[in-house]
């Protein structure tokens, strides 16, 4: 089952974190074409993309490491009690397809 449809990166996750009472409070991410390489987008790709907090105090952050790199990968974490060294869930993601996937299994860990 998928969670995220393959439509605009920020409607998709506005409205999908809107079911948890999610609050977005970073989204550069939604500003990068994903119908580009992300190889010629490296210049944007930053460790603080998108960050959305939930009222249980759990924060979702994607950032890409390390920053500015080719060899780097989006990394999507979530985060309990703002222990940023300890997350409950890490994912990393290569290009937009694995992204989607990984944020698929974060949100499902969110569920559970």
């Amino acid at each position: 089952m998928h969670i995220l449809p393959s439509r605009g990166f920020r409607l998709t996750m506005k409205k999908y974190l809107a079911r948890f009472g999610a609050k977005i409070t970073l989204d550069d991410i939604s500003n990068l074409d994903q119908a580009i390489d992300l190889s010629l987008l490296i210049n944007n790709l930053k460790e603080d993309l998108f960050q959305a907090t939930f009222p249980c105090g759990q924060i979702l952050d994607i950032g890409w490491y390390p920053e500015f790199s080719t060899y780097g990968s989006f990394v999507i974490s979530l985060i309990r009690n703002q222990d940023w060294q300890n997350p409950t869930h890490c994912e990393k993601a290569k290009n937009w397809a694995e992204l989607k996937i990984a944020l698929e299994n974060i949100l499902k860990n969110l569920e559970s």
